[in-house]
């Protein structure tokens, strides 16, 4: 990232300016070297703007702590005190510009379509790349969810498991839009077809773009799912979620 980059050279050119300048006698005689601290302040600010411009203006980032530090580091070098600002642009690298990274993090996931509880507990199978592992956990956790929202036995599973959420007489049938329901029938007759039973019965390793895809419906389903009314209602009045 270029504003971290920034900062770093910052840091190194402000540590590399203050040793070999240690007495303010020395420092009269470096108009040259403050100069180019200025111009490498001046950088490291562009690179900031330009990183916090990407950034959704809603997203209600607190940019306080970094802000305060380049405005810190700019009134030290016009009081030609270098000195005063070298820890800034590690404080920056550190701590500033990953905690804006953070909060946008948890933004965006916020905004997100997907289920919240699946992600963070497939994050640490997901992160070590054991997607393989992400998929076999998932299928419980929707199995588990499905059980409880709809109040379905817990022998039910796979193929009748399916019917019985999205089934003409299931859990779903007029809490969504019947050409909707059957959509979502047959999409995971199909999954459990293709993704959960292999994994469940066999020691492989799945292909990564459709392990991803059934990670992701998996979760889009579960977050629209949930949102459904908890009373059956007509499928005439298009109850149900949107896609």
């Amino acid at each position: 990232m270029r504003a971290s980059g920034e900062a770093m050279a910052l840091g190194l050119e402000l540590s590399r300016y203050v040793a070999d300048h240690p007495t303010s006698s020395d420092r009269d005689d470096s108009r040259q070297e403050l100069g180019s601290l200025h111009n490498r302040a001046a950088t490291l600010r562009q690179a900031v703007d330009k990183l916090l411009s990407a950034l959704p203006p809603d997203a209600g980032i607190n940019l306080h702590s970094l802000r305060r530090h380049l405005n810190w580091i700019d009134r030290r070098l016009e009081e030609n005190a270098p000195s005063l600002c070298v820890q800034d642009p590690i404080d920056i690298v550190r701590s500033d510009i990953p905690g804006v990274l953070k909060q946008f993090d948890k933004w965006y996931a916020s905004q997100s379509g997907l289920d919240q509880d699946l992600s963070a507990r497939l994050k640490p199978f997901i992160e070590s790349g054991q997607l393989d592992a992400a998929v076999r956990a998932a299928w419980p956790i929707f199995k588990t969810r499905m059980v409880d929202r709809f109040g379905i036995s817990e022998a039910v599973d796979g193929h009748k498991l399916v019917v019985a959420i999205f089934g003409p007489n299931g859990a779903t049938a007029g809490r969504l839009p019947d050409e909707k329901r059957e959509g979502y029938l047959n999409l995971f007759k199909g999954l459990y077809a293709l993704s959960r039973n292999p994994l469940s019965h066999n020691d492989i390793r799945p292909n990564p773009a459709e392990a991803e895809a059934a990670l992701l419906l998996i979760s889009t389903t579960l977050t629209k799912v949930e949102k459904l009314p908890a009373e059956k209602r007509p499928s005439k009045e298009g109850a149900g979620v949107t896609s």
